[in-house]
């Protein structure tokens, strides 16, 4: 048997928490009498119910759950082992703070990943590897005979106990050590959820195979390279046949579900499913539509069914992304008693109201616009120089570019107002400033100097350090610099209020300079 050194990597004893020092003072913490102890140490089977939940494409997961006590019991077990296990840096299931979403942004937007699976992944954690597990960590051998005897079904782990997640982790810890170690070594990033393991790269992961890259697609697990299958094997582990996946630059790359391409996404079937269900309800209305989603294998009500699809997408793509907001309104329109609500925060705001303007006028010109609430999309005149119709985007999607017009450009004040026919969905806007400006205010400047795909925005913080007039002209000078692309884009105050649209500055002008916002109130009233 592996000592907890070998299993944790560690060179000192891991400190057995006091509730498990030996069997009574176990029981008292679980509340459990000798005599319910032996019911359910021959009776276990009886306090556990089976039954299955879709897992998609057809595909049904079995879950084993206990009764009502066996689950008290395991909750208040599970924190005890939770104090055994030191979490190891790829795995994202059944850990605090992280989950899907954590586990696909570890991947960026590598170009070649490589999916795998365990087969029986809880099945194949046995009732030994558990009271083997718990000998190595030095935990008392009563206590650990009783730990396993509460926490295993039919001589293993049951999918659906409160304890299986961490102690699933607990007997991976070696599996991830050595992973890792392999994933370094081919220049990929190893993350595990449960028992979906993920592998992606910049670069062709050669090394993880054993001859040629397979193609896109499924492929053979015994294309994999001998050192990554016998570490499967030793752990006591196989790979699913049926769930090997290679996905190239080229191609969709998924990890635990999650698209991650260009940024967070799902797949476009799973919008579109959403969208069938919202386009029933609005066709055939809502009792109709509901009798239809059970006919066809729907589980529960059609709105809880459409508030946790809207709300994983969320939970995924933010708040303020167009088609999350879209798909909230018109699911807030059919339920108004119990709408979606997705307030941004006070950076998701500011971020989707500032957005990049471009257009090949001038050998090309880059610069920022903002939306300004009663005002409308802002940016500064010599942004737009020479040209009557060119485009805006915002980077979090590029390709989605919309074509604006020049509505009213002001050449004197450097101000131009866009017009666009961009929905309001899209973006937010941000209010103008209601407070004096004084000398020595923090601020904050916000644009895409020097923009590149795959940049966000910049946020640079200053002060105000005086106020200039130019050729009648009310301006702002601050102390922060003002890169050329920042131009057209806003200064907030510290209330998150627009104080002015950057005009000029950068290392070569002598001063930082923005246009007052009383000058852009009162022009775009005349």
């Amino acid at each position: 048997m592996p000592s907890a050194a070998r299993i944790f990597g560690k060179h000192f004893p891991i400190p057995i928490p006091p509730q498990l020092a030996d069997e009574a003072t176990l029981l008292a913490h679980l509340g459990l009498s000798t005599k319910e102890l032996k019911k359910i140490w021959w009776y276990r089977g009886r306090m556990y119910h089976q039954f299955s939940i879709a897992k998609g494409a057809g595909k049904v997961r079995l879950i084993t759950a206990p009764d009502r006590r066996l689950k008290i019991l395991q909750s208040k077990l599970a924190p005890l082992l939770d104090q055994l296990y030191s979490v190891r840096h790829p795995v994202h299931g059944f850990v605090p703070a992280r989950s899907v979403k954590t586990n696909a942004e570890a991947h960026g937007r590598r170009r070649f990943v490589v999916n795998l699976d365990l087969q029986d992944f809880f099945p194949t954690i046995t009732e030994n590897r558990v009271r083997g597990l718990l000998t190595s960590l030095n935990v008392d051998a009563r206590v650990t005979e009783i730990i396993a005897r509460l926490c295993c079904f039919n001589n293993h782990l049951p999918q659906g106990a409160p304890t299986s997640p961490v102690i699933s982790n607990m007997i991976c810890y070696r599996l991830d050590t050595e992973l890792l170690r392999i994933g370094k070594g081919a220049r990929a990033i190893y993350t595990r959820y449960a028992d979906d393991i993920t592998f992606s790269s910049y670069q062709p992961p050669a090394l993880l195979f054993e001859g040629a890259l397979p193609p896109v697609g499924r492929f053979s697990r015994d294309l994999l390279a001998l050192p990554l299958r016998g570490t499967f094997q030793s752990n006591g582990f196989t790979i699913n046949p049926d769930k090997s996946h290679y996905a190239d630059r080229n191609s969709r790359r998924i990890v635990t579900g999650v698209k991650i391409n260009a940024g967070l996404n799902v797949d476009r079937r799973y919008v579109r499913h959403i969208r069938a269900l919202l386009h029933s309800i609005e066709t055939l209305g809502l009792a109709d539509a509901n009798a239809k989603f059970v006919a066809a294998g729907g589980k529960g009500s059609i709105a809880a069914h459409l508030r946790g699809k809207i709300s994983y997408i969320a939970h995924l793509k933010g708040r303020t992304d167009p088609v999350v907001r879209t798909l909230a309104l018109r699911y807030n329109t059919s339920f108004s008693h119990q709408p979606i609500k997705l307030v941004p925060t006070v950076e998701e705001r500011r971020d989707r109201s500032v957005w990049i303007v471009e257009h090949s006028a001038n050998g090309g010109e880059q610069g920022t616009a903002f939306f300004l609430k009663d005002v409308g999309l802002v940016t500064a005149a010599h942004c737009v120089e020479g040209v009557s119709d060119f485009i805006v985007y915002h980077p979090t999607k590029p390709s989605n570019q919309a074509s604006v017009t020049v509505l009213k450009r002001c050449e004197h004040r450097d101000l131009a107002i866009l017009g666009h026919a961009i929905h309001d969905t899209e973006y937010f806007e941000l209010g103008a400033a209601s407070r004096a400006i004084a000398v020595d205010d923090v601020v904050k400047a916000y644009g895409y100097p020097g923009y590149g795909p795959g940049d966000k925005i910049n946020v640079r913080s200053g002060a105000v350090s005086s106020l200039p007039i130019k050729s009648a002209v009310q301006m702002i000078e601050v102390t922060q610099e003002l890169a050329q692309g920042m131009s057209g884009g806003p200064i907030l105050d510290a209330h998150g209020e627009v104080i002015g649209v950057i005009h000029k500055g950068g290392p070569n002008e002598g001063r930082q300079l923005a246009i007052h916002i009383g000058v852009l109130q009162k022009w775009a009233q005349e």
